[in-house]
């Protein structure tokens, strides 16, 4: 598998004449997050990348002039608004932008989560899964975000319609095998009982382990070749966070990289 840190270039320069493309920039920056994780190499400045970028589209939504968008590694870049919300940008995204700049501690791109208007990020009619936990989980973190302790609510909400709701079979795998468990870490990542924090963190990887590995979204297309798998992204999130607030965990996973979570 090949570094894809060349796909990026080409897509930050087309963002001034195409600024939906902030999401697939965004994506295809994860993507080489994960190869990384995976292969070797720098984890952390793709996933700054990645949540810049995702969070820019998410901000950019509520933006009625060009915003000014420092990516990182990829530089300064002025986008304007978008005509009408982004192909790709959805609630998930924006919960995936947060987890990549809590975990490389990013307050630019979290300051742009916090200024994304969450509801217009889904599309109309909402689909089931939005309705059933995207949107509260999206929510409910931008309220952790602005210091808001009623987003725990929302969090909790969220948790429920993982399981309480009956989207297509593949949205729910993802929630059963992916957000939960990322949910139950939010809820639990100030937890003075490390023990409690770990079993649920164990429990997170090896969901993320067999949903990447075993469970096909698609009927007969395997998904353990998809750089996403390579990185537990939620978890590596809650981890780096306990450890910033002396709260370190014995649990120790490929899918969680030192690096990015003794980062300074």
């Amino acid at each position: 598998m090949a570094d894809r840190t060349g796909e990026l270039t080409p897509l930050t320069a087309s963002l001034p004449e195409r600024p939906g493309n902030l999401v697939e920039l965004g994506a295809e920056a994860l993507a080489v997050a994960g190869l990384r994780a995976l292969l070797g190499g720098d984890v952390a400045t793709p996933l700054r990348t990645a949540a810049r970028a995702l969070g820019a589209a998410g901000a950019l939504l509520g933006a009625d002039a060009p915003l000014s968008v420092d990516l990182g590694e990829q530089g300064a870049v002025t986008v304007p608004p978008p005509a009408a919300r982004p192909a790709g940008l959805t609630p998930r995204t924006l919960v995936q932008a947060a987890h990549a700049a809590l975990a490389t501690r990013d307050a630019v791109a979290l300051e742009l989560i916090a200024a994304a208007p969450v509801d217009r990020t889904t599309r109309e009619p909402v689909p089931a899964e939005d309705a059933a936990y995207g949107l509260a989980h999206a929510r409910g973190l931008q309220a952790l975000l602005r210091g808001d302790a009623s987003g725990n609510n929302l969090l909790l909400a969220a948790l429920q319609g993982c399981t309480g709701a009956e989207p297509h079979p593949a949205a729910r795998d993802y929630a059963l095998f992916v957000v939960s468990p990322e949910i139950e870490l939010t809820l639990l990542h100030l937890a003075p009982d490390g023990e409690q924090f770990d079993r649920a963190l164990t429990n997170a990887l090896t969901l993320h382990r067999r949903y990447w590995t075993e469970v096909e979204a698609n009927p007969g297309e395997p998904q353990d070749a998809d750089p996403a798998g390579f990185l537990a992204l939620g978890p590596l999130a809650w981890t780096a966070l306990r450890h910033d607030h002396a709260l370190p965990t014995a649990v120790r996973s490929d899918y969680l990289p030192a690096s990015v979570i003794a980062a300074p």
